[in-house]
């Protein structure tokens, strides 16, 4: 045993040592790449820290703390106060308060608006900063009124439902009232709201998306940052629009033989969507113009489901908001308040002068290295670009094309510190009320615009205008050459991506679906625009100053052949023998 045993310890000494010699060989030979994967493995993990810090909730201790009684005020803690401790915070930060007027006190003892003011330290280092709206409750009385959470939900469960699910209606019903009552006593914005309706004055009228309650609240969130952290010096104006010497195209009613088609154009187009429109069962309005004069404005109902609409039907835009952002972000741009090319820094302050910072122009074409859309609340968020800064040293902007819509959101963010005027405002006063729009819902800069598909054309023009429309200039026309889609010096990047838009290649029927060849398009090579998830559309061709523009608020995979061959129809419908 023990000579076998010696035996079998001497064979395994030399494979040992074979081991150890290749352990070493393969240690020289992998030398230079070694340091390249642990380095790649230890920045994804602090990605994923960081992103896990970011993404920590803070809610009120107890049920309802957002609405409270004087002199009981809440305390804010983080919802997952396990990972919050792994971070080293306990709760890590230090709660200020302010009243409506902004003035400090020690607690929220009075009735009316407050806001709450969090200060600490990052696990990043970086300052963390987050603010919130709460509301005290005055002396009701016997006169109080007591609201009807009845809700009604006449289009659920909807038309295709199957019958289980109906008969559960009443039932559906009942508990929504007691979610509503709920969900408004346990979240921010119910105190938003309550808060809001208490301050409102009456107007005689239904309130705009401006006079919202929840647009009044980010105007308080920031006046209190502006003051807190001493930017209220270095706010710049915003001028408006230049009066042209003559007026650019607007859309407008005009002769067929003005647009430059054929007088059967329109007749073609509407049969067309009146059969898409039947086929899908889903309603929508188009408008197709051309030099500006509209060669159809039709709004397509569907009488089979009782979906009757009409030219306003306003819809849900999705991404094409991003495409709206990007407009409004080039009139400061073009007057030289945040330009392209600077980094986060010239306006967020705390954002140092390092290459993991990101400039503007990152932002809008998707080059910034940030990820996600709205998690964080997008620009209704009061410190949105605080969040962004607690994970910003991981960030590799210029390093890949990635879809995101942070970029956007932060770029509000930005515009907002400059003018001392929230991004609802800003794109209000300096974009939709000089081109006439209605009540513009912009719920955030990135995925939720509510518009018409008169308004996305009038945007339409705008862009084929090169920044203007009607009696205004609203940028030079260089500044809009700059939005415009290009290829991109980045790795992987196959596209041409620009600022909030994309070229578009429309082919025809008979063509490669990879051609590049100009003679294979529907419309010329020069032709942008940006996708919809709900597919609304805007389509621009400036060789021809053509505008296309659907506003919808649903589309399915069964759309996708009649999406195609709309742009088919349209090509042939507008084309003179």
């Amino acid at each position: 045993m023990h000579d076998y045993s010696s035996n079998f310890c001497q064979k395994l000494s030399v494979v040992g040592r074979f081991l150890v010699l290749v352990s070493c060989w393969l240690s020289i030979v992998l030398s230079f790449a070694s340091p390249i994967v642990c380095a790649q493995a230890t920045l994804d993990e602090r990605k994923a820290a960081r992103r896990e810090f970011q993404s920590l909730e803070l809610i009120t201790s107890r049920f309802g703390g957002w609405i409270f009684m004087p002199g009981l005020p809440p305390r804010i803690v983080w919802r997952d106060a396990e990972a919050a401790r792994q971070f080293g915070l306990d709760p890590g930060f230090s709660v200020r308060w302010f009243d409506a007027e902004l003035r400090e006190a020690d607690r929220p003892d009075t009735p009316g608006r407050w806001l709450s003011w969090l200060e600490g330290t990052a696990p990043n280092g970086t300052p963390f900063r987050r603010s919130f709206t709460l509301y005290a409750l005055p002396n009701l009385g016997e006169q109080s009124y007591a609201p009807d959470f009845s809700v009604e939900f006449p289009n659920f469960p909807g038309d295709d439902a199957p019958a289980a699910w109906r008969e559960h209606q009443i039932e559906f019903r009942r508990e929504a009232r007691d979610f509503l009552f709920r969900g408004l006593a346990d979240h921010e914005k119910g105190a938003i709201l309550v808060a809001g309706i208490a301050e409102s004055q009456e107007l005689g009228r239904p309130k705009r998306f401006v006079e919202w309650a929840s647009t009044i609240n980010d105007d308080f969130h920031l006046a209190l940052k502006l003051k807190l952290l001493g930017l209220s010096e270095k706010v710049r104006t915003l001028a408006p629009p230049r009066m042209r010497v003559e007026p650019a195209p607007i859309i407008r009613e005009g002769t067929a033989a003005e647009a430059g088609v054929p007088e059967s154009a329109k007749a073609v187009i509407d049969a067309f969507c009146r059969e898409w429109c039947e086929a899908s069962g889903e309603p929508f309005v188009v408008l197709v113009a051309k030099r500006g004069v509209v060669i159809t404005h039709t709004a397509f109902s569907n009488e089979r489901k009782n979906k009757k609409i009409d030219l306003d039907y306003r819809c849900w835009t999705a991404s094409i908001t991003k495409t709206i952002t990007a407009l409004m972000f080039s009139q400061f741009a073009d007057q030289g308040l945040i330009p392209y090319e600077v980094q986060l820094g010239e306006v967020f302050s705390d954002y140092p002068e390092e290459p993991f910072v990101p400039t503007f122009g990152q932002l809008l074409n998707h080059t910034s290295g940030l990820s996600g859309h709205t998690e964080w609340g997008g620009m209704r968020n009061p410190h949105l670009e605080n969040i962004v800064l607690n994970g910003i040293d991981v960030n590799e902007p210029g390093s890949k094309l990635e879809y995101c819509g942070q970029g956007f959101e932060l770029a509000a963010k930005a515009m907002e510190i400059v003018t001392a005027k929230t991004a609802i405002r800003i794109f209000h006063d300096h974009l939709f009320e000089p081109l006439g729009f209605g009540d513009v819902v912009m719920g955030n800069a990135s995925s939720d615009g509510e518009f018409t598909a008169l308004e996305l054309a009038i945007l339409g023009q705008w862009m084929a205008n090169r920044g203007s429309y009607g009696d205004w200039e609203f940028i030079r026309e260089e500044t809009f050459d700059r939005m415009l889609p290009r290829k991109l010096n980045v790795p992987g990047a196959n596209v041409e991506q620009g600022y909030g838009l994309h070229r578009v290649r429309h082919r025809r029927p008979e063509a490669n679906p990879n051609s590049l060849d100009p003679a294979d398009l529907l419309f010329s090579d020069s032709t942008f625009g940006h996708g919809s998830f709900s597919g609304c559309i805007l389509v621009v061709d400036p060789a021809q100053q053509l505008v296309i523009a659907q506003a919808r608020r649903k589309f399915d995979g069964a759309d996708n052949d009649y999406y195609a061959r709309f742009f088919q129809v349209i090509a042939k419908a507008i084309e003179m023998e």
